[in-house]
């Protein structure tokens, strides 16, 4: 590996850097829904039970999405001179930004990494051709590495690509479908709270 880092020049070091904070990245958000997701499953049914046993204050930790949203809902709920569909629509926005937190890093490195790989070809070239005109043909192993050069920072640049564009386009994907699911909660809480537990908010 340290081999291919000193052949491949600097910005072939900088291509690994972004491939770093690109599955840095990657797996926080991947443990980020993961924990939304489990989230869901876990705080409903106990939600439900909370309501069905007369109980609607808040539920919950407050860690997560649903928490949160549950807690703004109700508080907005509690206060009369505050609109529910104001309240809920300022948590979704919130849940939202937090969903949506970092995807651009991804995006960024995608944008960019194609062009420093191609930076990097085009200096392993000149390297290439300023061996050729310094020395001739006749040092095969100045102009292996000069190719080496090129070719190691192409492929670099287009892996990272690859990976960024999927990771970017999976999470994002993932997001909007989780605050469509989040929509559909907040509908979930008024209806309990206007219909199962109107009487014990007040």
């Amino acid at each position: 590996m340290v081999d291919v880092l000193m052949k491949g020049g600097v910005v072939f070091g900088i291509i690994l850097v972004c491939s770093l904070l690109a599955m840095t990245v990657a797996v926080q958000r991947w443990w980020f829904y993961r924990t939304v997701k489990k989230e869901d499953a876990a705080y409903m049914p106990g939600l439900r039970q909370a309501i069905a046993a007369g109980n609607n204050r808040p539920f919950g930790d407050g860690d997560g999405p649903l928490a949160r949203l549950w807690a703004a809902i109700y508080n907005g709920y509690r206060e009369a001179s505050t609109e529910i569909g104001s309240v809920a629509e300022i948590a979704l926005d919130r849940e939202g930004l937090r969903l949506e937190k970092y995807l651009y890093i991804l995006a960024t490195i995608a944008t960019i990494a194609p062009l420093l790989g191609l930076l990097g070809t085009v200096l392993g070239m000149i390297k290439t051709f300023h061996v050729a005109a310094m020395s001739g043909a006749g040092n095969p192993q100045l102009l292996a590495e000069g190719i080496a050069e090129a070719l190691y920072n192409t492929a670099a640049g287009l892996f990272v690509t690859i990976f960024c564009i999927i990771c970017h386009n999976h999470f994002r994907n993932w997001a909007e479908r989780r605050l469509r699911l989040l929509e559909i909660r907040v509908k979930e809480f008024t209806s309990l709270l206007t219909e199962g537990g109107s009487h014990s908010a007040r």
